[in-house]
């Protein structure tokens, strides 16, 4: 081993060492500040804190070096860096195996934590003493998980006797990941995962210290949003990593993995329009605490999921020894969260009931429990496998159409509540109203699903649809009903607003979403959402085949000609093939798929299977292979030529698996939508009440429109 590569491996194991004692010491400086309401003890438990991030942070920088370097006395760098692997990659296999993962989500901790605080503290003072206590307490754990498991050591360096050898070149990353959108997927989760511990801890602050009013509420908005942006940001570039890497012909499989991003995301939907009615009516105070403990549980439990390798994902690690860890720490987060709650329960009374069914309070309480249905179904559905082994003795896995059975109807509810909700006045709809703000969306509803029944009528000649025929129409068409409902409303506040002001109606209609940016522009999430749910519904229609072809033959499928053209077999780099001494990263087949609509080229582009070599550790030698896909996607306007290479068969043939994937474009054009619309929403732009439009400063003030009720 090198000098500067020792040194860097002494220095990151001995901060995280370092790390373990600030996090104990300032747990006991801060119950003991608390205890004797000593601010000297409170002072000294902060800079502990600080302390512990500075610790971390060298760890992580350490580590990142290593990697960068190719340092192969460390083990963690040998599993995942090759000398052949761009620096793009190996910054990335900071987060790629588990022990690297980890330490980066105890500096995401602590990073998010010095933020929340200085931030808190110019507001709640008070509550900074107990997120103090209560961030150390979280940091205390990956402290304890990175020093004494062997599973989570990113320094392990190759000793005398170890079963693997040290290795020249590298183990390099897994192949799978070697894909733009899993360089930024991991640390975007990571950001959605870490981040909502800040909600929790201020939640929980604000029940150790007694101060459970509306501004703990206001503290969390925006970092509930931060949290609930990059998990469904993450979610999306898992999906297109999973779509252009796979080779399959999805973007969504119901796996382990992807469902333990998903629960937390469905929680912190509910607990962000939950906390409306707490501001708004002074209601759902307990109900929002224990949302925001679920949410951040969900989040240390996908954590788990991942690292623990007690469900089969091809996203997930093997086997390790941390899970213990994590069941420990889940258990005490819930144990400690119930036992506040409880104990704080009489603050947590609501000041109003609610009125009737037909308000907004109402309704938003019905998306709640539907959205946390849907976070049932899927935690039950994604631990069926350890559950039926515990009952039965073998491990049961339930299918993507078990989940789309009960997710696709609980979704369709969702999408009615999401366009309803909007329309529903707090406290009580008047008769009047109700008909006036549904009468709009509800025509464009059944004009949508009159149309659809009319087109399947005369496509088909025939009435029947099947079961995700009719989802998929009433889908179109409560899309449309949510749709409309949101122009609509925007429509008539510009109109209102340009009559009071006297300004155009697109600059109304732009200082519109400024005058109240979480209600607007939070609407237009819900359009997001909307055009999310018609590319999903395209799934539907999806249509697949397996062709055998020679090079330069064509075969028809659903209206397009399939043309297999040249094909070549390839190596990577190519100077493997000169030049003995370069170890090739991969070997790859390649066909070129031409694909011809009406006698016209639509778009040529090429499938690949490679086999990447992969390095045995214990023999010292590349004795194996992995194979990837790369599909061949051809884009149009309303449905996506999806074709992936299957090898060649005995008769020499080209094996071409195809799929016809309506509507895809449409869920990549959803996320983008309305994640713009969430920067904008985080973003502090309009909050001081003025914007320049145009070289003219104009107002954001509020001005009342008569829709606010």
């Amino acid at each position: 081993m090198e000098f500067f590569g020792a040194l860097l491996v002494d220095i990151g194991a001995i901060s995280i060492h370092i790390s373990l004692g600030t996090a104990v010491l300032s747990i006991v400086t801060a119950i003991q500040g608390l205890k004797k309401r000593d601010e000297s003890y409170l002072i000294i438990s902060r800079q502990l804190l600080y302390l512990h991030f500075i610790f971390i942070t060298t760890a992580v920088i350490s580590l990142i070096v290593l990697l960068m370097k190719a340092d192969f006395s460390v083990i963690y760098v040998v599993d995942h860096v090759s000398k052949s692997l761009p620096t793009f990659y190996r910054f990335s296999a900071l987060w790629a195996g588990a022990e690297g993962s980890i330490l980066f989500w105890a500096f995401l901790l602590m990073l998010f934590a010095f933020i929340a605080i200085k931030q808190v503290e110019n507001r709640e003072p008070v509550l900074v003493p107990y997120m103090i206590l209560i961030f150390m307490m979280m940091a205390l754990f990956f402290s304890i998980l990175l020093s004494f498991s062997k599973d989570s050591d990113p320094f392990k360096v190759f000793m005398s006797g170890d079963q693997r050898m040290m290795s020249d070149e590298g183990k390099g990353l897994n192949p799978l990941l070697q894909h733009w959108a899993m360089v930024i997927h991991p640390p975007i989760l990571f950001f959605g995962y870490v981040s909502f511990a800040v909600p929790f801890a201020i939640a929980m602050a604000s029940l150790l210290a007694g101060k459970v009013n509306l501004e703990w509420t206001r503290l969390v908005r925006r970092w509930t949003l931060f949290s609930w942006f990059s998990l469904g940001l993450g979610i999306m570039l898992g999906g297109k990593w999973a779509y252009e890497e796979l080779g399959w012909g999805g973007y969504w499989a119901w796996d382990p993995v992807e469902n333990a991003s998903l629960m937390p995301w469905l929680t912190g939907t509910a607990f962000l329009h939950s906390i409306l009615v707490q501001e708004k009516r002074g209601m759902l105070k307990m109900w929002n605490m224990i949302l925001v403990s679920l949410s951040f549980t969900l989040c240390i439990f996908g954590t788990f999921l991942t690292k623990s390798g007690i469900v089969n994902s091809v996203h997930a690690f093997t086997n390790t020894d941390i899970g213990p860890f994590f069941e420990v720490y889940l258990l005490f987060i819930i144990v400690s969260s119930i036992s506040l709650i409880v104990y704080r329960a009489d603050l947590l009374k609501s000041e109003r009931s609610i009125n009737s069914f037909l308000s907004r309070e109402a309704g938003f309480l019905f998306n709640n429990v539907l959205l946390l249905s849907m976070a049932g179904f899927v935690f039950f559905g994604t631990l069926w496998p350890v559950f039926s082994e515990i009952v039965y003795g073998e491990k049961v896995t339930v299918s993507g159409i078990w989940f789309n059975r009960y997710m696709g109807p609980l979704g369709l509810f969702l999408l009615f509540l999401t366009g309803a909700g909007p329309l529903l006045a707090w406290r009580k709809t008047a008769k009047k109203t109700l008909v006036k703000n549904f009468f709009v969306p509800t025509i464009a509803f059944l004009i949508v699903l009159s149309s659809y029944i009319g087109f399947h009528l005369f496509r088909y000649k025939s009435i029947n649809m099947e079961e995700l025929h009719i989802l998929a129409g009433l889908t179109f068409a409560l899309s449309a009903f949510v749709i409309t409902g949101v122009v609509e409303e925007f429509i008539r506040t510009a109109l209102t607003r340009t009559r009071i002001t006297k300004e155009s109606f697109l600059v109304g209609l732009f200082l519109m979403f400024f005058q109240n940016k979480r209600r607007y522009l939070g609407y237009t999430v819900h359009i997001g959402l909307a055009l999310l749910f018609i590319g999903f519904a395209g799934k539907a229609f999806s249509k697949e085949t397996k062709l055998s072809l020679k090079q330069g033959e064509s075969e028809y499928f659903q209206g397009y000609l399939i043309e297999a053209g040249s094909f070549t077999q390839s190596i990577y780099p190519p100077e493997a093939m000169r030049d003995r001494k370069i170890i090739p990263l991969y070997t790859g087949q390649v066909v070129r798929v031409n694909v011809y609509k009406n006698n016209k080229l639509i778009k040529s582009d090429v499938s690949e299977i490679r086999n990447y070599f992969i390095y045995n550790l214990s023999t010292g030698k590349y004795d194996g292979e992995q194979p990837t896909s790369e599909p061949a996607i051809m884009s149009t306007l309303l449905e996506d030529v999806y074709v992936q290479l299957g090898g060649i068969d005995e008769s020499g043939n080209l094996i071409l698996q195809v799929w016809i994937n309506p509507l895809v474009g449409m869920v990549w054009f959803g996320f983008l939508f309305y994640n713009i619309f969430l920067i904008v929403l985080l973003l502090p732009i309009g909050e001081k009440r003025n914007i320049s439009l145009f070289g003219k400063e104009y107002s954001t003030a509020p001005v009342y429109t008569g829709n606010e009720a």
